[in-house]
Order: structure tokens, then C-alpha cells, then sequence
């Protein structure tokens, strides 16, 4: 049985979750590409990825009662707003773009790296073929970068292995996933949560078996999606305010879709949202 505290939250959840689909299906509208040069028109279509992990989340922890699993996904919910903040609120103009393009790079090495023994199966084979030609086009869009031209020999060497995680163009090392966790702006102990969930989604956590079975859980993880959905609406709406803050079609969607207390409850979120922006 799901206790009182947990159904508390689900005007909440409800609530927020409506506004973020509402508002990602606005900017949809608003940047249709999700060409790897039009980086908002991407990020558009990566937060309409993100949104429905925070149902399936809530389904797997609240109905199926799987809490390995829904460690797991809340592991993949974290590295992808930590991932989303890094890239796209904490950096602007070229430094943006660079990271952005790195980030794809990154992807598209890795597939090629992961892939490379695999030539017997014909669909792998074009795929393989289709991202060298998106590894190509992301390097040429670098190297148009005026940034490029006054660090190139730094940047070639992101190049070679798609480092977006680079600190800075004096400093070697690289941001840690724990070091993208702590600006959150978070407690010490959460960060550590978000450290130790590695051990789920590699499997470790399997040992566990007492502690996973604990239905004192649930409220925490509660906490923890909620926190998690609240910032990614913050970042939505930092990134997009212009398009977003006055349009009277956001509003007229949402007094169709929630009912007097949630839309009450939706006023509250984004009185909170405009003061931390």
C-alpha cells in the first residue's frame, strides 16, 4: 500500500509534469530541426527524451515495486540533467557550442569504437558508415568555431577522444560526473547517493538484497524525482524564457489539462522559477 506521504505527492508530480510536457511540445513547435547545428532545436529534442523516464521511474518504484531497477533509471535521469546543465546552463556562445559538439563527437567515437568488430551485420555496417560522415561534419563544425583558432592545438586533442568534460584550456583534467552532481547546488549526502547508484546500474547492487527490499525507500526516492523534475523545469526555463514566460498558448493548454488546485499549484511553480532565474 502507498502511504499517505507518497499520494501527497502526486498533485505535485502531476502538476509538473504537465508543465514540462507542455512546455517542451511549445519549443517543439519553435525549433522543429534536431540538426547538430542548431543546438536548441537538439536540446528540444533531448528533453522530450528525458520527460517520460520521470513516469516510468514513478510506474516501475510505485506499481511494480522494483527497486533495482528504479535505481537504475534514476541513475540515467541524473547523468542526463547533470549532463544537460553542464553543457547547455553553465556555459554560453562558443564554449557552449564547443562542449555541445564534443558531447556528440563523444557519442558517435564511442560507437564506432564499440562497433568496430561487428562487421558481419549489414545494418551495423551502414550505421557505422552514416556516424564517420556525423564524426567528419561534427569536426568541421569545431573547427569553424573562432574559438578554434585560438586554441586549436588544445582543442585537436578533445577532438581525438570527443572530451567535452575538459575543464578549461589551462587545466588538463576533467570534471568527474560527482564534480557535475555537486553543481546542483546539493547536500553532500545526495551527491554521494548519486555516486553510489553506479552500483546498480553495474549490477553490484544486486548484493544488496536487504537494503533494496526496504519500502522505507520509496519516500527518499519520492524526494529525489521531484527534486530532479523541479530542476530540470528551472533549466527549461532559464535556457527558454523568452519563449516560454508570456505565451498564452502554454497557459490556455494547461487550464485544459489540470484541474483549479493543480492549476493553483502551477502558478506556485512558476513564481518559484522565475525568482530563481
Amino acid at each position: 500500500m502507498i502511504s499517505l506521504e507518497v499520494k501527497s505527492k502526486d498533485m505535485l508530480f502531476k502538476t509538473m509534469m504537465v508543465f514540462a510536457t507542455e512546455m517542451i511540445n511549445l519549443l517543439r513547435v519553435k525549433f522543429p530541426s534536431s540538426s547538430i547545428e542548431d543546438w536548441q532545436g537538439y536540446l528540444v529534442q533531448r528533453l522530450s527524451l528525458m520527460l517520460p523516464t520521470y513516469r516510468t521511474f514513478s510506474k516501475v518504484l510505485l506499481e511494480d515495486k522494483d527497486y533495482i531497477t528504479t535505481n537504475t533509471i534514476l541513475r540515467m535521469m541524473v547523468d542526463n540533467l547533470a549532463i544537460t546543465k553542464f553543457i547547455y546552463v553553465d556555459h554560453e556562445g562558443e564554449m557552449r557550442l564547443l562542449r555541445h559538439y564534443l558531447f556528440l563527437l563523444d557519442g558517435s567515437l564511442t560507437y564506432l569504437k564499440i562497433t568496430d568488430s561487428m562487421n558481419s551485420n549489414v545494418l551495423i555496417i551502414e550505421e557505422r558508415e552514416k556516424c564517420k560522415r556525423e564524426v567528419q561534419h561534427t569536426k568541421e563544425q569545431i573547427m569553424k568555431l573562432s574559438i578554434y583558432k585560438i586554441q586549436h592545438l588544445y582543442i585537436d586533442n578533445l577532438l581525438s577522444k570527443g572530451n567535452w568534460k575538459f575543464k578549461n584550456f589551462s587545466d588538463a583534467g576533467n570534471f568527474s560526473y560527482q564534480d557535475l552532481y555537486k553543481t546542483f547546488g546539493i547536500a553532500p549526502n545526495i551527491v554521494a547517493y548519486f555516486v553510489y547508484l553506479s552500483q546498480f546500474a553495474h549490477g553490484l547492487g544486486l548484493y544488496s538484497l536487504g537494503t533494496v527490499a526496504s519500502i522505507q525507500n520509496v519516500p527518499f526516492l519520492i524526494e529525489i524525482r521531484d527534486m530532479l523534475l523541479g530542476m530540470l523545469i528551472n533549466y527549461i526555463y532559464g535556457i527558454f524564457s523568452e519563449y516560454v514566460c508570456n505565451d498564452g498558448c502554454l497557459l490556455e493548454s494547461l487550464r485544459t489539462k489540470l484541474s483549479c488546485d493543480e492549476l493553483e499549484c502551477f502558478f506556485e511553480l512558476t513564481t518559484n522559477s522565475n525568482k530563481s532565474n
